[in-house]
């Protein structure tokens, strides 16, 4: 799978930091079709600074899939119910603006609902 999809795999200080919750549950949910926009937009836009990684099961599987952005310096966001469109909105509002997608987000910083 990793090689499939070339996850970026990053060493040192990054921008962003996007993790896709890859269960079998989020599996089932589309998260590989949310993995693979990613990695397209990220590898399209060359940002260098934005890495993709997975996780597993966040433990919230009726509201797969799932993914967390963690930005430098401020509370992880996660993001619920995603879809391949949503995840690239997410990219370009968050990660590459700094303004959380209120309306997918479910959690900022230590699971605090927003």
């Amino acid at each position: 799978m990793k090689k499939t999809l070339h996850i970026r795999e990053g060493e040192g200080a990054a921008r962003a930091k996007i993790v896709v919750h890859m269960g079998t549950c989020g599996i089932a949910a589309g998260a590989r079709a949310v993995m693979a926009a990613l990695v397209q937009e990220v590898e399209k836009r060359d940002l260098q600074d934005v890495l993709v990684n997975i996780s597993s099961c966040a433990g919230l599987c009726s509201r797969e899939p799932m993914m967390t952005v963690e930005m430098a310096e401020k509370p992880p966001v996660k993001y619920v119910d995603m879809t391949a469109e949503k995840a690239v909105e997410v990219l370009e509002k968050h990660v590459l603006a700094g303004e959380i997608v209120k309306e997918y987000a479910l959690t900022t910083g230590n699971e605090r609902v927003m």
